[in-house]
């Protein structure tokens, strides 16, 4: 399908919205309303360019450039009821490219949904790619732990109280662009701000997600891009979809062999706070992801990028059973121009600062982080990232990040430079 054809359709809606009533409103983005209140459409999109530049170790990236993201945001009401159809331009076709879509309302204080959206579960995760401090997000997030597991379609709600926030997903596991299963999941997250003032803000939070492989399920996988995206990444877990890595039979050159399914649990904490200018975030995030399976050595190589740092039976091969799984970082910045980080008390995550001056405002920025398999030896990746970033205005913003990236497994030491030209509306 042609993906100019959603832009299309969010440009009709928006201008056939105006033939609703004579209200515009234009804060912020396009806002049209209809003269009895009953419809509303709101359209934005943001723009993200990157260009990285890689120095090779084991691994040789393409240095190169393109759109990280390009999207196109309608949303707005229809009587009582919420809606958000989100289209990512650079996914290459229509369903690979949805990000939020779903319809809403109002439901106990909160708002329930239905579609597809990302389950309540990391800060960071949940943290809009327009406010991230980095180019990428850690390996708490889809990045890593989730890898391709960043939407779901389900039913979710959330609420906000003061200084807490509540949010509950039930899911299938799939996106919009996977083939159907019958894999289920769910993931809540609470969040507690016992201070947060115009100058100073403290967060306590704690995540929980269950993932269930079963029918057609595709396998679970905590996969770590140590260099950036685009570089090169390491597999730290898997558990087993349904059927897709089932073949073979013992004594073959590769094979694949043992229980199919399997679940995933993973807990998160997190901790954050700012001081004036001053910023620090930090995650920890422990995964169990089941096992009980054999795979030949050369199909180990193949999935893990190295040989196995175990002993495997001459026989069956290389068994790998329940994996545990730790992932963490910690990350913050100061804003040298001297600005303050702003709190989303409903939705319990921080935003960009916005300069306080015509100059704009400068942010200095730094990140560790690391993920591991516990269960076989050596099988750990980590990143230090030093960036940072330009707010010319509150919504365009310039990024560079520079990452040194270590991979344990392989011995891989790939770097990268990276730079991003950002704009949102």
């Amino acid at each position: 399908m042609n993906i100019a054809t959603p832009a299309s359709v969010l440009l009709a809606a928006a201008i056939s919205a105006s033939s609703w009533g004579d209200e515009a409103k234009t804060k912020g983005r396009l806002e049209i309303v209809s003269d009895d209140g009953n419809f509303s459409a709101e359209l934005g999109g943001r723009i993200h360019f990157d260009t990285y530049l890689f120095d090779p170790d084991i691994e040789d990236p393409v240095s190169a450039t393109e759109f990280r993201r390009a999207r196109i945001t309608l949303e707005g009401e229809a009587y009582t009821f919420q809606y958000k159809l989100e289209q990512e331009f650079t996914s290459g076709d229509t369903r690979a490219g949805f990000r939020e879509v779903w319809i809403g309302h109002d439901f106990y204080g909160g708002t329930i949904r239905v579609g597809h959206f990302k389950p309540f579960r990391a800060m960071e995760e949940l943290t809009s790619s327009n406010e991230i401090l980095m180019l990428e997000r850690p390996f708490t997030t889809p990045t890593g732990l989730y890898d391709g597991r960043q939407f779901q379609q389900g039913i979710g709600w959330n609420n906000h109280w003061d200084c807490y926030t509540a949010g509950v997903m039930a899911f299938n596991l799939r996106d919009a662009s996977t083939p159907r299963n019958e894999g289920v999941g769910a993931a809540g997250r609470f969040t507690w701000a016992p201070i947060n003032d115009e100058h100073s803000t403290v967060h306590f939070g704690f995540s929980y997600s269950y993932e269930n492989a079963n029918r057609d399920s595709e396998p679970l996988e905590a996969d770590a891009d140590y260099a950036g995206r685009r570089g090169p990444s390491q597999l730290i877990a898997l558990t087993p979809g349904d059927e897709e890595f089932f073949f073979g039979e013992f004594g073959d050159e590769e094979f694949f062999l043992g229980r199919q399914g399997g679940s995933v649990g993973i807990a998160g904490l997190e901790l954050a706070g700012t001081w004036g200018p001053f910023y620090a975030q930090m995650e920890y995030a422990y995964g169990d992801y089941d096992g009980d399976y054999f795979l030949s050595e050369v199909f180990f190589e193949e999935l893990f990028d190295a040989p196995p740092t175990f002993e495997c039976d001459a026989d069956f091969g290389c068994y790998i059973g329940d994996q545990d799984v730790h992932a963490w970082y910690i990350q913050g910045s100061w804003l040298i121009t001297g600005e303050h980080k702003p709190y989303n008390s409903k939705k319990g995550v921080f935003k960009s600062a916005k300069p306080s001056s015509p100059w704009g405002a400068w942010e200095i920025t730094a990140r560790y982080e690391s993920i591991q398999n516990d269960e076989i030896a050596d099988l750990e990746a980590d990143s230090w990232i030093v960036g940072i970033n330009y707010y010319h205005n509150p919504k365009v913003r310039f990024m560079l990040n520079l990452r040194f990236g270590d991979n344990d497994f392989t011995g891989d030491g790939t770097d990268q430079l990276g730079i991003r030209a950002q704009m949102s509306w």
